[in-house]
C-alpha cells in the first residue's frame, strides 16, 4: 500500500494507520478501523490501492498538490466510520456501505468491465454460462456485471454456480480449471484473456454495464469551512491529473503499477479497458436505481426510491472548480 502527500513528523503516525487497513478491491471489503479523524488530522482520501480506476488518485498525490492531502488504502466505508474526509468507490459499494451523510460527487472512472470465459468449457455465448463456474468477488460491481449481463440471454444468477477464488487467484483459476469463466476488474480479466489465448471468449456489452467508480464525501465536509477548501484542492488536483493521463497515459503506468502491485505490462494492457470522465454521467441515476433492486435483498431491506438516490448527488464541488 502506498500513501501520499505526507510530510515530517506526521510521516510515523501515517504509517501506523496505513499499515492497518488491509488491502483490497472496489468491494466487500474488510471494514476500516472505525477510529475518526483527528480535528487537526490532514485532509484524507480514501482509495483502494490495488485499483486502477485509482489511478488518478495516485498521479493527484505523487503530484505538487500532494502536500496538501494524504491517500490511505479504504473507501466509502471510511466515509461511514470518519476515518477519511473522501473516497472512491464503485457505485455498488456506495449503495452497500453508504450513510445517509455521504455524497456523490462525480465519476472518476468507469472501469469497462468483461466476462471471459473458456470455449474448451463450451462457452460461445453468454447463454451458454447457463450451469457454468463463475468465479467473481461476492457483492462487488464485479457480481453486478455478470447479473446484469446474465439478463441479456434470459438468464439470472441462480444459473450459474459462483466459485469462490481468493482475488489474486481468478484468473489462474479459470486458466487451470477451477472455474469456467471470470467476471472480475482489471487486470484480472486481462490475466485471463492472456493466459488462455485462443481459448478465451470474451462477453463485453459497456451498455449493459460499467463500473462508475466515484468519489464521495460527506455533507460534515461540504459545511465545514476549513475542509470544504481542501476538497475543492484535492478535486483541483485530480483533475488535473485526468488531464495528464488523458494525454499520455504511459508515463504514469510505473507509479500506477507500483502502487496496486500489478506488474507494468498488465496496467498497460489493462488501459484502454477504463474511461475517466469526471462528470456525473447522464444514466447513472438510472444504474443507480436498478442496482439498487439488486443490493436491497441482500441487506434485507426495501429498496430506496428514485428521489431518495437523487437526493444523494452534489454536482456543486465539480462546478465550482471548473469555474476557476
Amino acid at each position: 500500500m502506498t500513501c501520499f502527500g505526507v510530510r515530517g513528523a506526521t510521516l510515523i503516525a501515517l504509517y501506523v494507520l496505513c499499515a492497518s487497513l488491509a488491502l483490497s478491491g472496489q468491494g466487500a471489503n474488510p471494514a476500516p478501523p472505525s477510529v475518526p479523524l483527528a480535528a487537526d488530522a490532514p485532509f484524507t482520501v480514501a482509495v483502494s490501492t490495488t485499483t486502477i480506476e485509482g489511478g488518478p488518485v495516485y498521479v493527484a498525490g505523487n503530484g505538487p498538490q500532494g502536500a496538501g492531502f494524504r491517500v490511505i488504502n479504504g473507501g466509502v466505508r471510511n466515509l461511514a466510520n470518519g476515518s477519511a474526509h473522501a473516497a472512491t468507490n464503485a457505485e455498488t459499494q456506495f449503495l452497500i456501505a453508504g450513510t445517509p451523510n455521504v455524497r456523490i460527487l462525480f465519476t472518476v472512472a468507469e472501469g469497462l468491465y468483461r466476462i471471459v470465459g473458456k470455449r474448451s468449457a463450451g462457452i460461445s455465448r453468454v447463454a451458454d454460462l447457463r450451469g457454468k463456474r463463475v468465479t467473481l468477488p461476492r457483492d462487488t460491481s464485479a457480481h453486478y456485471a455478470l447479473v446484469r449481463m446474465l439478463s441479456t440471454a434470459g438468464l439470472s444468477e441462480s444459473d450459474v454456480k459462483i466459485v469462490d477464488l481468493p482475488r489474486e487467484q481468478m484468473a489462474a483459476g479459470v486458466i487451470d480449471g477451477r472455474a469456467d469463466a471470470i467476471s472480475m476488474w482489471e487486470p484480472e480479466a486481462q490475466k485471463a484473456v492472456d493466459g488462455l489465448g485462443q481459448d478465451a471468449i470474451v462477453f463485453q456489452d459497456n451498455k449493459v454495464y460499467r463500473e462508475l467508480f466515484s468519489l464521495y464525501t460527506t455533507t460534515d465536509v461540504l459545511g465545514d469551512s476549513r475542509r470544504r477548501p481542501q476538497l475543492v484542492s484535492f478535486v483541483r488536483a485530480l483533475l488535473s491529473a485526468v488531464d495528464e493521463m488523458k494525454a499520455k497515459p504511459a508515463p504514469h503506468f510505473p507509479l500506477i503499477a507500483k502502487t496496486t502491485g500489478h506488474p507494468v505490462e498488465q496496467v498497460a494492457r489493462s488501459w484502454e479497458h477504463h474511461a475517466f470522465p469526471v462528470a456525473v454521467p447522464g444514466d447513472m441515476l438510472d444504474v443507480m436505481v436498478e442496482e439498487e433492486k439488486w443490493v436491497a435483498p441482500k441487506q434485507n431491506r426495501a429498496p430506496r426510491s428514485r428521489a431518495t438516490l437523487a437526493a444523494f448527488f452534489e454536482p456543486k464541488i465539480l462546478d465550482e472548480v471548473r469555474r476557476r
